[in-house]
């Protein structure tokens, strides 16, 4: 059977979500092959922007969530799931962001029949920028972006199992991509979610590409997360390897999204909004993150005005 059957095969039975723990960022020899899912999340140093990857994993299958930004965060994680031993039956890509989808390059190298997905509208946002992102991130750093990245396949279904055991894609919420096409995924067996970019934890937010009204749209999509009750939140970017998966950091994200909104409305310049979201968050990493933010929040005036 192939590896698109197989992985349909997976979705039927699987149209319950069961509620049912801990994320795990141990090396692979740190767990057993006991029945139930795991989690091991891969999280990049902050050169690479602290992006998370995140494989869940059974006693003979997996699903890996989001695929890093340079190629050698990409070979890395590539190595750590081959040590897993497990078979890769399919790449979910959360959200159309060129940090999450670039190391899709390098897996599919080496999982060269594990299908790469994205929903619908997140793979036309692709379709329309990915060759304009690949290209500047070549000029900025050519050793850790590849030549190309393949095309995904449209999400077949939002329910899958691994080994038996369902998992939830949530689709096409409001996130940091101005459409709404940021999608979290739910392991009910383990209370965890998966939540890409509609949740930053301790990494400033990438508000660059937003409005005041996708920032609203964007807390119910918060509260949509809350919702399920979650023990574990892995956020789509951490600032360390170490920064706790606590749900709390969903109740911080709302926070955040207010905090720069009432800080836009009394900030003057960028300059001034960076200065006051670093005064309220100063232990968040990634400076650059909110300095793009507060640049498109107060662009600069047309030329001849």
């Amino acid at each position: 059977m192939g590896t698109s059957n197989r992985v349909r095969a997976l979705i039927i039975g699987c149209m319950a979500a069961l509620l049912g723990s801990s994320c795990s960022t141990l090396p692979p020899s740190a767990h057993n092959q006991t029945e139930g899912l795991h989690l091991d999340t891969y999280t990049a140093q902050l050169s690479g922007l602290g992006v998370t990857s995140t494989l869940i994993y059974g006693p003979h299958e997996a699903i890996l969530v989001d695929s890093q930004y340079n190629i050698s965060d990409a070979t890395r994680l590539a190595d750590r799931i081959a040590a897993r031993g497990r078979r890769l039956v399919a790449i979910v890509i959360s959200h159309p962001d060129d940090d999450h989808y670039l190391g899709t390059a390098v897996l599919h190298e080496r999982f060269p029949d594990t299908p790469i997905y994205m929903t619908a509208p997140a793979l036309e946002h692709f379709k329309r920028t990915s060759a304009r992102s690949l290209a500047a991130q070549r000029k900025y750093a050519p050793s850790e972006t590849p030549d190309s990245v393949p095309t995904p396949q449209v999400l077949p279904a939002t329910h899958f199992a691994i080994d038996g055991q369902p998992i939830e894609v949530i689709t096409d919420l409001q996130g940091d991509v101005l459409e709404p096409s940021n999608s979290f995924v739910w392991v009910p067996s383990l209370r965890a979610v998966i939540a890409g970019d509609i949740v930053f934890n301790r990494v400033h937010v990438w508000l660059a590409d937003s409005s005041a009204q996708s920032r609203l749209n964007w807390q119910t999509s918060l509260r949509r997360v809350a919702s399920y009750h979650p023990l574990i939140v892995v956020a789509g970017h951490k600032k360390t390897l170490d920064t706790e998966d606590s749900p709390e950091v969903v109740e911080r994200m709302s926070q955040y999204l207010i905090a720069f909104d009432a800080s836009r409305a009394r900030a003057s310049n960028a300059d001034e909004l960076v200065a006051a979201m670093k005064q309220q968050y100063p232990d968040w990493a990634v400076d650059y993150i909110l300095i793009r933010a507060a640049k498109a929040a107060f662009p600069p005036p047309p030329a001849g005005k």
